[in-house]
């Protein structure tokens, strides 16, 4: 079915299909469509997708398992924090739609941490090995902040501290519950630095001079251990 005639369905129709659908194909389906951003904002499809959580087979749906890792609990807690908070948040404040606000936050942060598990997993010790290289006869000081990677995230909300503090809050908990956030980086003894701008949460991984050049076996780097964590 294209999405011209998804479009003339009636709202209760198109509630009741966007209801089989994981939260991720509801946001890619309203996204086909001008003309279904606006049909699709329907209090039911959004707190339908809410209310789903934990979803298996997408990523970041699940945290019980990074959960467990945290706080000793097999529950979907880092999400449903989340979720819960956004939503009264934004009921409060008068937003339309609170539960599509939710689901857009949440997954607008999955994207950059779905980003960052990417490069820790694919690029960052062939990065640190070449930046090795690349300084072995460097007249450096050992406090020198090599950059590796900034990612930026545009979630904050302007003088709303609380926003702010659990969305960065969310992020950190998910990189202390999973094998390819802290664990591995620090085995790789990289540090993350993590500060607002505007209206984004940056966070930058770098290495200082002293550990890079330190003699850490790099062959060695690559048996931090896999993730199998919930998000895939």
């Amino acid at each position: 079915m294209s999405s011209c005639q998804i479009t003339d369905l009636p709202d209760g129709l198109l509630a009741h299909i966007c209801s089989y659908l994981t939260p991720d194909s509801v946001c890619q389906l309203e996204k086909s469509c001008s003309q279904l951003k606006t049909k699709m904002n329907q209090i039911i499809i959004w707190k339908k997708q809410v209310e789903s959580f934990p979803v298996a087979g997408i990523p970041f749906g699940d945290s019980s398992e990074a959960t467990f890792r945290k706080c000793g609990l097999r529950v979907d807690y880092f999400n449903k924090r989340l979720l819960d908070f956004i939503v009264k948040k934004s009921e409060r404040s008068g937003r339309d739609n609170p539960f599509r606000v939710a689901i857009r936050t949440k997954f607008t942060i999955d994207k950059m941490l779905g980003d960052m598990k990417s490069f820790v997993a694919n690029e960052l010790d062939a990065m640190l090995t070449d930046l090795k290289e690349a300084n072995e006869n460097v007249d450096q000081d050992d406090y020198y902040h090599h950059h590796l990677k900034t990612w930026r995230c545009s979630v904050l909300e302007e003088s709303d501290q609380h926003w702010n503090f659990k969305c960065s809050n969310y992020i950190g908990k998910w990189l202390d519950g999973t094998t390819w956030g802290y664990a591995i980086i620090s085995s790789r003894k990289v540090d993350i630095r993590e500060f607002e701008s505007e209206n984004h949460i940056v966070l930058e991984y770098f290495i200082l001079h002293v550990n890079l050049m330190s003699d850490s076996d790099t062959e060695d780097w690559s048996s931090g251990g896999d993730d199998n964590d919930e998000e895939d």
